[in-house]
């Protein structure tokens, strides 16, 4: 049976990239008689040599270098797993997953996460973007942090406010509600079109936020599908302020606020209580 090291293939590829049994043993730590006792072992377990001992500079066989070239993989494979132990040892996450509610701006966040980036170059940051499920995604340990709005479960949590959002009631310009006179436009007026909502992100999760039960109702899948369609008017709806900021100054969008006075909501970042953070969640966490 062969029984291979990596050792005897970094002792390997070592000889081959420094030229000789010295320099090798040099750039390993190693002793001289170490690097060739570990090659003849490498060579009396394959059954074949992988070096040709005869010139100055050591050269790998035909059947040597076709072995190095199959160890390759292996070797960046190690190097990962020692990367890994190293970031386990470290508390520093290998795979970090953060959520953030649709209606939050993503440029809000972006920082946040490119200094993580910087901080932890090793890490891989997985970011979701979620309509009313991040308190479910952070319970059901499908994210490790979240940052999203209505919290529910507050015994389960450990939170804090980082911001508000304005909703406004929002309608396209050239909208036919609009075209009723003033004293006409009322709610059930306006129940006559469609409410564009958002479904939860987790179907099973669905709830509703800010929905008018009598109005004829439109679901979408996310915020910025929601915005194109209330902007194209085909539909009303609320609309987190800096989204529509530009185009209610412009006149493209109306708030409706002698129907409704825009809503605060206030947005949170979340983790679950009692769960140990690694570096990467505990540096995101203070970031807000």
């Amino acid at each position: 049976m062969i029984h291979i090291t990596i050792e005897q293939i970094q002792c390997l590829k070592a000889l081959i990239d420094a030229g000789s049994f010295s320099m090798a043993a040099e750039k390993q730590g190693k002793a001289k008689s170490a690097i060739i006792y570990s090659i003849k072992r490498l060579e009396e377990q394959l059954g074949f040599s992988v070096i040709e001992r005869s010139g100055y500079k050591s050269k790998l066989t035909s059947k040597g270098r076709d072995f190095l070239e199959s160890s390759k993989k292996l070797l960046t494979e190690y190097d990962n797993l020692l990367v890994k132990c190293s970031q386990i040892e470290s508390h520093i996450e290998s795979f970090f997953r953060l959520s953030v509610s649709g209606i939050y701006g993503i440029d809000m966040v972006s920082p946040v996460i490119a200094n993580a980036m910087k901080t932890f170059p090793q890490t891989e940051i997985q970011l979701e973007r979620e309509i009313l499920s991040g308190e479910r995604m952070l319970n059901a340990d499908m994210v490790d942090l979240a940052i999203f709005e209505n919290i529910r479960n507050t015994k389960d949590l450990d939170y804090k406010k980082i911001d508000e959002v304005q909703a406004v009631l929002s309608i396209a310009a050239n909208h036919p509600f609009l075209e009723l006179p003033k004293s006409e436009q009322s709610f059930e007026a306006l129940y006559k079109y469609p409410q564009i909502i958002q479904r939860s992100t987790i179907p099973e999760d669905d709830h509703s936020v800010g929905v008018y039960n009598d109005s004829l109702q439109w679901k979408v899948s996310d915020t910025h599908s929601k915005y194109d369609i209330i902007l194209h008017g085909l539909g009303w709806g609320r609309l987190p302020m800096p989204l529509v900021q530009k185009d209610l100054e412009t006149g493209k969008l109306i708030e409706l606020d002698w129907l409704e006075d825009g809503d605060l909501i206030t947005i949170y970042i979340a983790k679950k209580k009692n769960r140990m953070k690694g570096k990467v969640a505990e540096f995101i966490w203070n970031s807000f």
